[in-house]
């Protein structure tokens, strides 16, 4: 009865931890689906999206999500961005 306890305890133990895991694996899905949409709006090459990191998946939404810079000046920071600079 105890092994059983136990085994139950461990197991629910397993599961709470991952659903942090799912939720955050969901989340930076839906920021690189949301950062995609934009780039394919500006006219930007898409292909390589999910080879870039997620700080520059951050700093991609943070860029495309401000109002102060024209589509040409976002284009032109979303280019440095890609391309390392």
């Amino acid at each position: 009865m105890t092994k059983t306890i136990l085994a139950a305890a461990t197991a629910a133990l397993l599961t709470v931890g991952a659903v942090p895991a799912v939720a955050m694996n969901q989340e930076h899905t839906m920021l690189v689906g949301a950062v995609f949409n934009e780039l394919s709006r500006l006219g930007v090459d898409t292909s390589g999206i999910n080879d870039l990191t997620l700080g520059q998946i951050a700093e991609l939404k943070s860029i495309l999500s401000g109002d102060s810079m024209s589509e040409a000046q976002q284009r032109s920071a979303v280019e440095a961005v890609l391309s390392g600079s």
